[in-house]
């Protein structure tokens, strides 16, 4: 019960749709806040910021434009567009001459430039000495005034004074407010609403796909991964429709090796029991025949089980594979003798044709145990005339082991299948065709292991051709010192 809990606990937590919908309301709180901070904290620098580069770009306009024939209209435009007001003097003998500016535009009321009480002849000449002494521009923040010294085409000193009126920011913060107000509640509520819309479109796809993925982790191998929804859900979906197939195919392949394994094992089973009752209850019975058949079938049930551990060591990495170079040819022909006592009994023909001896750098034990299977393969197959061929080909710095049958063949639509595990051709079983399925997907495994590889052709009423391939074994100097 505490395993239970325990990996039932694992997988608690939030939903994907409950994380987009908090994520939605986290961003629309950060959305809000950010106009709060911005309205209440740094809203009256924003405006002043603001304001004083209107003023700045007001007197880079009015520099632009003060040779132009229009010049009057010009700066009026740009006062105007800027709500601004502005002066333009002449320097003449060291002082403003003459007093009066020579352009004057005003935007509103009363502004600093144009304050009567506060600005007359000596106020301008005042600032304009400061002005100069500052090195030609000075921003006075709280005057909201610039003064700007330049020339003109013609060489002619010009003092440019530009005033702006900064309203006060507290009077509007009441209206913003509110208006912030509505706005952070719309913004909730609409956040909100798309949290749940968006959490509902992205995830419907894939609580589909989970309510199939548990439907298949029951045993429903017929559970439909559907592929519509964004592209890495239909990736995603695909990938599921894949393992689901596959997993399905397994499943046949289980069972089907349960049901040939349970008849292979039960046959010989009863045979060695038959035989041995037969051999202690009747007198005379104990002959060398009726003991060959108890070993016929114990060989049987060995090569079975032999088959199933080896499968399972190779694909869970626990084999362990020892590279040696040794002689092919010679171990290929210890092997095919293994096959004398099959074939003086029952009449089968096995013939190895080499034009040499070759080296591989391979697991000998391994490799044997594929030659052998391949053999073994072939002597099921086989035809009527009971031969099979087995050839040794060098060509490239390769080798390969050739062996073929002269049998019924293969369909070309199987020959992909007949390398996977538990697979047999015949689907009828039959005493004489024996065998776990396993013998050719050991053979794939071992030659993946041993960095060659192996391949069938086949045809109908002809037979096959199965072969596994190695680099071959070159001595060179540091060799033959070995």
């Amino acid at each position: 019960m505490k395993r239970k809990n325990k990996r039932a606990g694992a997988v608690r937590g939030i939903g994907i749709k409950w994380n987009i919908f908090l994520y939605l309301l986290i961003f629309a709180t950060v959305i809000a806040a950010v106009l709060w901070l911005c309205e209440i904290v740094f809203l009256d620098d924003i405006y002043k910021n603001i304001k004083i580069n209107d003023i700045m770009g007001s007197a880079e306009e009015i520099t632009e434009v003060i040779d132009s024939p229009n010049v009057a209209e010009d700066i009026s435009e740009i006062t105007l567009k800027n709500d601004s007001c502005s002066m333009v003097f002449k320097k003449k003998d060291g002082y403003l001459f003459p007093i009066e500016p020579i352009y004057c535009n005003m935007a509103f009321g009363e502004c600093v430039i144009h304050n009567g009480n506060r600005m007359n002849a000596e106020s301008f000449q005042r600032i304009y000495r400061y002005t100069e002494k500052e090195g030609g521009e000075v921003f006075v923040t709280d005057e909201n005034l610039y003064s700007l010294i330049t020339e003109n085409d013609e060489g002619e000193e010009l003092f440019i004074l530009i005033g702006s009126e900064i309203s006060p920011v507290s009077a509007t913060v009441g209206t913003l407010n509110k208006i912030l107000i509505v706005v952070t509640v719309l913004l909730y509520a609409l956040a909100f609403v798309l949290a749940i819309l968006i959490s509902h479109w992205v995830t419907k796809p894939i609580r589909n796909l989970t309510y199939s993925a548990l439907e298949l982790a029951k045993g429903n191998y017929n559970a439909d991964f559907n592929s519509e929804g964004y592209l890495e859900i239909a990736q995603l979906a695909e990938t599921l429709n894949y393992a689901q197939r596959e997993l399905s195919r397994v499943d046949s392949l289980r069972r089907e090796l349960i049901a040939n394994i349970s008849h292979d094992l039960r046959t010989p089973l009863t045979m060695i029991g038959g035989y041995s009752e037969m051999m202690r209850d009747i007198p005379g019975e104990n002959t060398p025949e009726n003991v060959q058949v108890i070993i016929d079938e114990t060989n049987r049930l060995t090569s079975l089980v032999n088959d199933v551990l080896d499968i399972s060591k190779i694909e869970s990495g626990n084999e362990k594979f020892e590279p040696a170079p040794f002689n092919l040819t010679k171990s290929v022909e210890s092997m095919l003798q293994r096959f004398s006592k099959l074939c003086e009994r029952e009449g089968y023909n096995i013939e190895f044709f080499c034009e040499k001896d070759v080296w591989v750098n391979a697991d000998e034990l391994r490799i044997g145990q594929a030659v052998y299977n391949l053999v073994s393969n072939a002597v099921t197959h086989t035809g009527a005339d009971k031969k099979v061929v087995v050839r040794q080909i060098t060509d490239n710095g390769k080798v390969r082991i050739e062996v073929e049958d002269f049998g019924e063949g293969i369909e070309p639509s199987r020959l992909c299948d007949i390398w996977e595990r538990y697979y047999k051709v015949d689907r009828v079983h039959k005493r004489a065709e024996m065998g776990s399925g396993l013998g050719l997907s050991i053979v794939r495994k071992i030659m993946e292991r041993s960095g060659g590889g192996c391949g069938v052709s086949s045809a109908l009423g002809e037979g096959s051709l199965f072969f596994i391939e190695l680099p071959e074994y070159q001595f060179n100097r540091e060799n033959s010192n070995e």
